[in-house]
């Protein structure tokens, strides 16, 4: 059974590696890791990214602002795609953490009725769904044949939990937790962009 969100360790995902390239996997169904390409943000950026507002929230994401100075420290070098797959899942799992306490601070409140706190609980079982995928697909990244194979439908579970929530509010669209929901689906739909840059493993070449 999956833990609460609100109890989840969102700091302590599994960190990620800079590459994975051209290394075995083990087990009986060995398989090898293709090379994972490296680009620069905009490139993987405007490689999966189809809206204006997609795009944007995807540079966002993958580039840090600089903590002095207010200006914006713009990656211009290239790295695995891996890397920004993994930014992309610890931006939406924070969010996810956020949406979760969002919610914990409105549930005692006396203006709101019982029907949209019981919306809000249920909600938030899409939630600890989302999480649970989601935080998968930041540790699969240690591994190059789940990291491939795994990571799409880990991908869609998180989706899925996002619509699991946005089913349960469809009747609340004045709820903070709405909007909220929507926002953090944008950022779930960014990993799985972002996971289709991350090539299959391969079979083993033959001997």
């Amino acid at each position: 059974m999956a833990k609460p969100i609100g109890s989840l360790a969102i700091a302590a995902v599994v960190p990620l590696l800079a590459a994975l390239c051209l290394v075995s996997c083990t087990g009986g169904d060995a398989r090898w890791c293709a090379p994972v390409p490296s680009m620069t943000v905009e490139q993987a950026c405007d490689a999966v990214c189809g809206t204006a507002h997609m795009l944007k929230l995807c540079l966002r994401t993958l580039q840090p602002r600089a903590r002095r100075g207010g200006g914006e420290h713009r990656r211009r070098r290239d790295d695995a795609v891996t890397r920004y797959v993994g930014a992309a899942a610890r931006g939406a799992l924070d969010a996810y953490a956020a949406t979760a306490a969002a919610k914990r601070g409105m549930q005692y409140s006396a203006a709101l009725p019982a029907e949209e706190r019981t919306a809000h609980e249920r909600c938030m079982a899409g939630y600890d769904l989302a999480v649970r995928f989601m935080g998968r697909v930041a540790g699969d990244l240690a591994s190059c044949e789940t990291a491939a194979a795994r990571l799409r439908d880990d991908c869609d579970g998180s989706l899925a939990g996002m619509d699991a929530c946005r089913r349960k509010l469809f009747g609340y669209p004045a709820s903070p937790l709405y909007g909220r929901n929507l926002a953090d689906r944008n950022k779930t739909m960014l990993v799985g962009l972002l996971s289709n840059l991350v090539p299959m493993p391969t079979p083993p070449p033959s001997p």
